[in-house]
């Protein structure tokens, strides 16, 4: 065998062919191959076995057999057969646990005792039949709070299935087959004695159609305002991602930036790219989002997650760049990375309050309340008659997957998770909605008037009375009217503790600790009386809502068929109720033009309104809403008024924008005091916040003790002493809390460092 002596990668490639022949020739004889290589043979080994020591050194330490085998010694093999549950249902099982451990506690048994006591017996049955009629009666929870207790035969029988899995958890095994069989008919025994109501609560299905007048309302509304943009950009997000992919609203909220895909893609017709937002396997079966989201797209420009590496060049930091990458050539796709930093991080975060305003805190995730409770006062503002719940959009998707005919059953078991299509029939199929009749008579089905029937959105009524307008009548109560007197006398009785503690701890410091004891048990009852008539007040108030709902329902639409055949029109009511009136931001109006305009009439109109409504939901990020607009309630305390200047308004109270600027200008003038002896009556922070909407930074306090309560409580308060302020009147930064209130007092005229005032603030 010939040798080169040339260099590999060199040009001349000269007796190459003849070398790979020989190489990998089908010939047996290669001993010269073996003897050249030989010689080297002895180095070769030294070489492989320094590797592998190497190698070993950075492997981690190889075990003996017998580690592993006293390692399996501690394995309880009685656990292996218990599922192991998501929080959701864990939590579901501890409450259970808790009604049979206090229902057992109330009987003079032990807990886990009776639980081995169950049996195939009679006794058992009769047992159970007490446990489940006790459950049914249960009107108080943990802690004392009140339970509206089982209503409907169905949540008996689901509470018997939570029930019977405790069991199973506890026991290892259920109950016999003819034992449950014994307790169905017990149950429904029960059911008729409770006189429980038939059948299963109402399920509300929110359609796109739905989706898309709730997010309108959503995105417009000043009754309901939330402390910043962002959560009101969440709210609209969520909803758009649950009613297109149908998820868990659990498992959404979970969502992290991990689980976003961002992916340019070649259209194949031609064109510019079109922009794939994927939601990965690991978060959720679901599918991709077609479209560019403009919500998501604003979230994401406004934290600055797109991965960047140039320091002087342009970057993806705005919609305008990210509308202007194409794919290469020879390329099918170009993917956008996020920041490392924030993959981890939750796409639906919290705001976390701070001295001069807010924080987007992405390491805390959106709770379930909060969602709730936004969507269900969303529902009510829209005029559904129905209760507004996550759950809704998911069984919207869940029927149009099941309606589309490119869904097959085992695509709809994977994209909502469910084991089998019976779910679905079980629990998601809440009702028939097909036209029987033109069915039957061979004629065309009117599919779009039954979708509207079906659907939400044929029972909006702005005027269906959600709240009450004045309060005053629940005071007329008579439950409410004793604990309101209770209340009162128990705050007399530690008004008058309270002086003659003060007395007894200046006159008798020997009696001191029995006085001190003797006040904090006062106090602990006043406080449990207080808590007890508020509870009470807010169940009497929703109680009568209740009422006037319910009546609203039964004797509204007699009498405005009514008005109507009697000739009095009421679309100018329907038209005024539609109408909210309030101050809105001018970011929130800008907003509100660039998401509901009209979608362009060529692809580059098109992308030109959608960067604008991405910039807009950038800019109304940062924006803090205030309060809602309601009608004010009467009381006896002094209200802050605002400073706008009386100009014509337009659009919802919006103040003109020369007018405003005016405004700020005085304001921010009057906040510095020329004197000492000089108080102001706004606050320097507020009216220096540009993301404040107007009213809040020209409001001006009645009287300085009223601005010295509004600093305390919004800007003191509640944060560590080591808070960092900054002054923007000033543009003085001021490291500590001690350090803002001198400025505000030695600067700004607020006077807080009274005795009472520091009490408050450092307890």
């Amino acid at each position: 065998m010939r040798y080169s002596n040339q260099q590999v990668g060199s040009d001349d490639d000269s007796g190459s062919d003849t070398e790979l022949s020989e190489v990998f020739s089908d010939d047996g004889n290669n001993d010269s191959l073996d003897s050249v290589s030989e010689p080297d043979s002895g180095d070769d080994a030294s070489d492989d076995s320094n590797d592998d020591s190497t190698l070993d050194d950075v492997e981690a330490v190889e075990l003996s057999a017998e580690h592993y085998l006293q390692e399996a010694d501690c394995l309880d093999v009685s656990r292996l057969r218990q599922k192991r549950y998501s929080p959701r249902t864990q939590e579901k099982l501890d409450k259970t646990r808790d009604y049979w451990e206090c229902f057992c506690r109330d009987s003079k048994y032990d807990p886990v005792e009776r639980f081995r006591w169950l049996s195939d017996s009679e006794e058992t049955v009769r047992f159970l039949k007490a446990f489940f009629s006790w459950r049914c009666d249960r009107r108080r929870g943990k802690k004392g709070r009140k339970s509206p207790g089982i209503k409907y035969k169905s949540s008996l029988e689901t509470f018997w299935k939570w029930w019977h899995l405790v069991y199973k958890a506890e026991i290892g095994q259920g109950l016999s087959k003819d034992t449950t069989v014994k307790i169905l008919d017990v149950l429904a025994i029960i059911a008729e004695e409770k006189k429980l109501r038939l059948g299963r609560r109402p399920k509300a299905t929110m359609y796109i159609e739905d989706v898309a007048e709730f997010a309108r309302v959503l995105l417009s509304t000043t009754e309901m305002t939330f402390e910043c943009g962002w959560l009101r950009v969440q709210v609209l997000l969520y909803c758009q991602l649950a009613a297109i992919t149908g998820s868990r609203p659990g498992a959404l909220l979970n969502l992290r930036y991990r689980d976003l895909l961002l992916t340019l893609i070649r259209d194949p017709e031609g064109g510019s790219p079109r922009l794939f937002i994927y939601l990965t396997p690991e978060f959720t079966k679901t599918f991709l989002v077609l479209s560019p989201h403009v919500f998501l797209l604003g979230m994401l420009f406004r934290i600055k997650a797109f991965k960047s590496f140039s320091t002087d060049g342009p970057v993806v930091d705005c919609p305008e760049n990210l509308y202007t990458v194409g794919i290469l050539g020879g390329l099918g796709q170009q993917e956008l990375k996020l920041k490392d930093e924030i993959l981890d991080q939750f796409v639906f975060c919290q705001v976390v309050r701070e001295a001069d305003g807010f924080r987007i805190a992405l390491e805390k995730q959106l709770t379930g309340g909060f969602l709730r409770y936004r969507m269900r006062r969303g529902g009510e503002i829209t005029g559904f008659e129905q209760v507004t719940k996550p759950y809704g959009l998911r069984y919207g998707a869940a029927k149009a997957f099941n309606d589309s005919p490119d869904v097959t059953n085992e695509l709809q078991n994977v994209m909502l998770q469910h084991a089998s299509i019976n779910t679905f029939i079980k629990h998601y199929s809440v009702g028939i909605h097909v036209d029987a009749q033109a069915i039957v008579r061979g004629l065309p089905a009117a599919k779009q008037l039954l979708r509207f029937a079906a659907s939400m959105s044929r029972s909006i009524d702005p005027r269906r009375p959600y709240k009450l307008n004045d309060t005053s009548c629940v005071n007329e109560v008579p439950c409410v009217l004793v604990l309101k007197k209770r209340s009162q006398a128990r705050k007399n009785k530690l008004h008058q503790m309270t002086l003659t503690f003060e007395t007894a701890k200046q006159a008798f410091e020997q009696t001191f600790g029995a006085y001190k004891q003797g006040k904090k048990i006062v106090k602990e009852k006043y406080n449990r009386a207080q808590r007890t008539y508020r509870n009470e007040w807010q169940r009497q108030r929703n109680r009568l809502v209740r009422e006037n709902l319910e009546r609203y329902k039964n004797e509204q639409p007699v009498i405005d068929v009514e008005r109507q055949l009697a000739g009095k029109f009421v679309a100018e009511d329907v038209m005024g109720a539609l109408q909210r009136t309030g101050y809105m931001t001018p970011q929130h109006m800008t907003l509100i033009d660039a998401v509901l305009t009209m979608p362009g009439a060529t692809v580059k109109e098109e992308y030109q309104r959608r960067i604008s409504a991405i910039n807009a939901v950038i800019t109304f990020c940062d924006v803090q809403e205030g309060c809602p607009t309601r009608q004010p309630n009467v009381t006896k305390k002094r209200h802050a008024t605002d400073a706008l200047p009386s100009a014509p308004v337009k659009r919802q109270g919006s103040p003109r924008v020369d007018g405003v600027e005016t405004g700020f200008r005085q304001a921010m003038a009057s906040v510095c005091i020329k004197s000492p002896d000089e108080r102001s009556t706004i606050c320097f922070l507020c009216v220096a916040n540009p993301k404040l909407p107007a009213t809040e930074r020209l409001r001006v306090h009645s009287t300085p003790g009223s601005l010295t309560r509004h600093f305390i409580g919004k800007h003191v308060k509640h944060f560590p002493k080591d808070v960092h302020v900054r002054c923007n009147v000033c543009s003085e930064d001021l490291p500590h809390k001690s350090a803002l209130m001198n400025h505000a007092e030695r600067v700004h005229g607020i006077v807080s460092h009274t005795n009472e005032c520091a009490k408050s603030i450092y307890s």
